[in-house]
């Protein structure tokens, strides 16, 4: 099993984010309130035929504390993602 820590070095709010389920599907409100998703920048491919063809890739994901409003901002998610249909 793996676990996501959160850890802010500025003010020392932690978080975990730990699977509880079948599948190790982890709830991002495990972030509780020490941490909020701030921000989520998709880029969708605009080149497609069909309504139904469109696939969101997310490009950034913003995570910032709540305490002392200090940031991460995780980058290159389609460099290191595969994608199932």
């Amino acid at each position: 099993m793996m676990k996501i820590q959160v850890i802010c070095e500025n003010c020392n709010k932690t978080a975990e984010l730990t699977p509880r389920t079948v599948g190790h599907h982890c709830s991002i409100d495990f972030l509780g309130n020490n941490f909020r998703v701030n921000e989520v920048v998709l880029n969708y491919d605009r080149n497609v035929d069909e309504i139904d063809e469109v696939e969101a890739i997310v490009e950034e994901l913003s995570i910032e504390c709540t305490n002392c409003g200090s940031d991460i901002v995780l980058i290159d998610f389609s460099r290191h993602s595969h994608y199932h249909r």
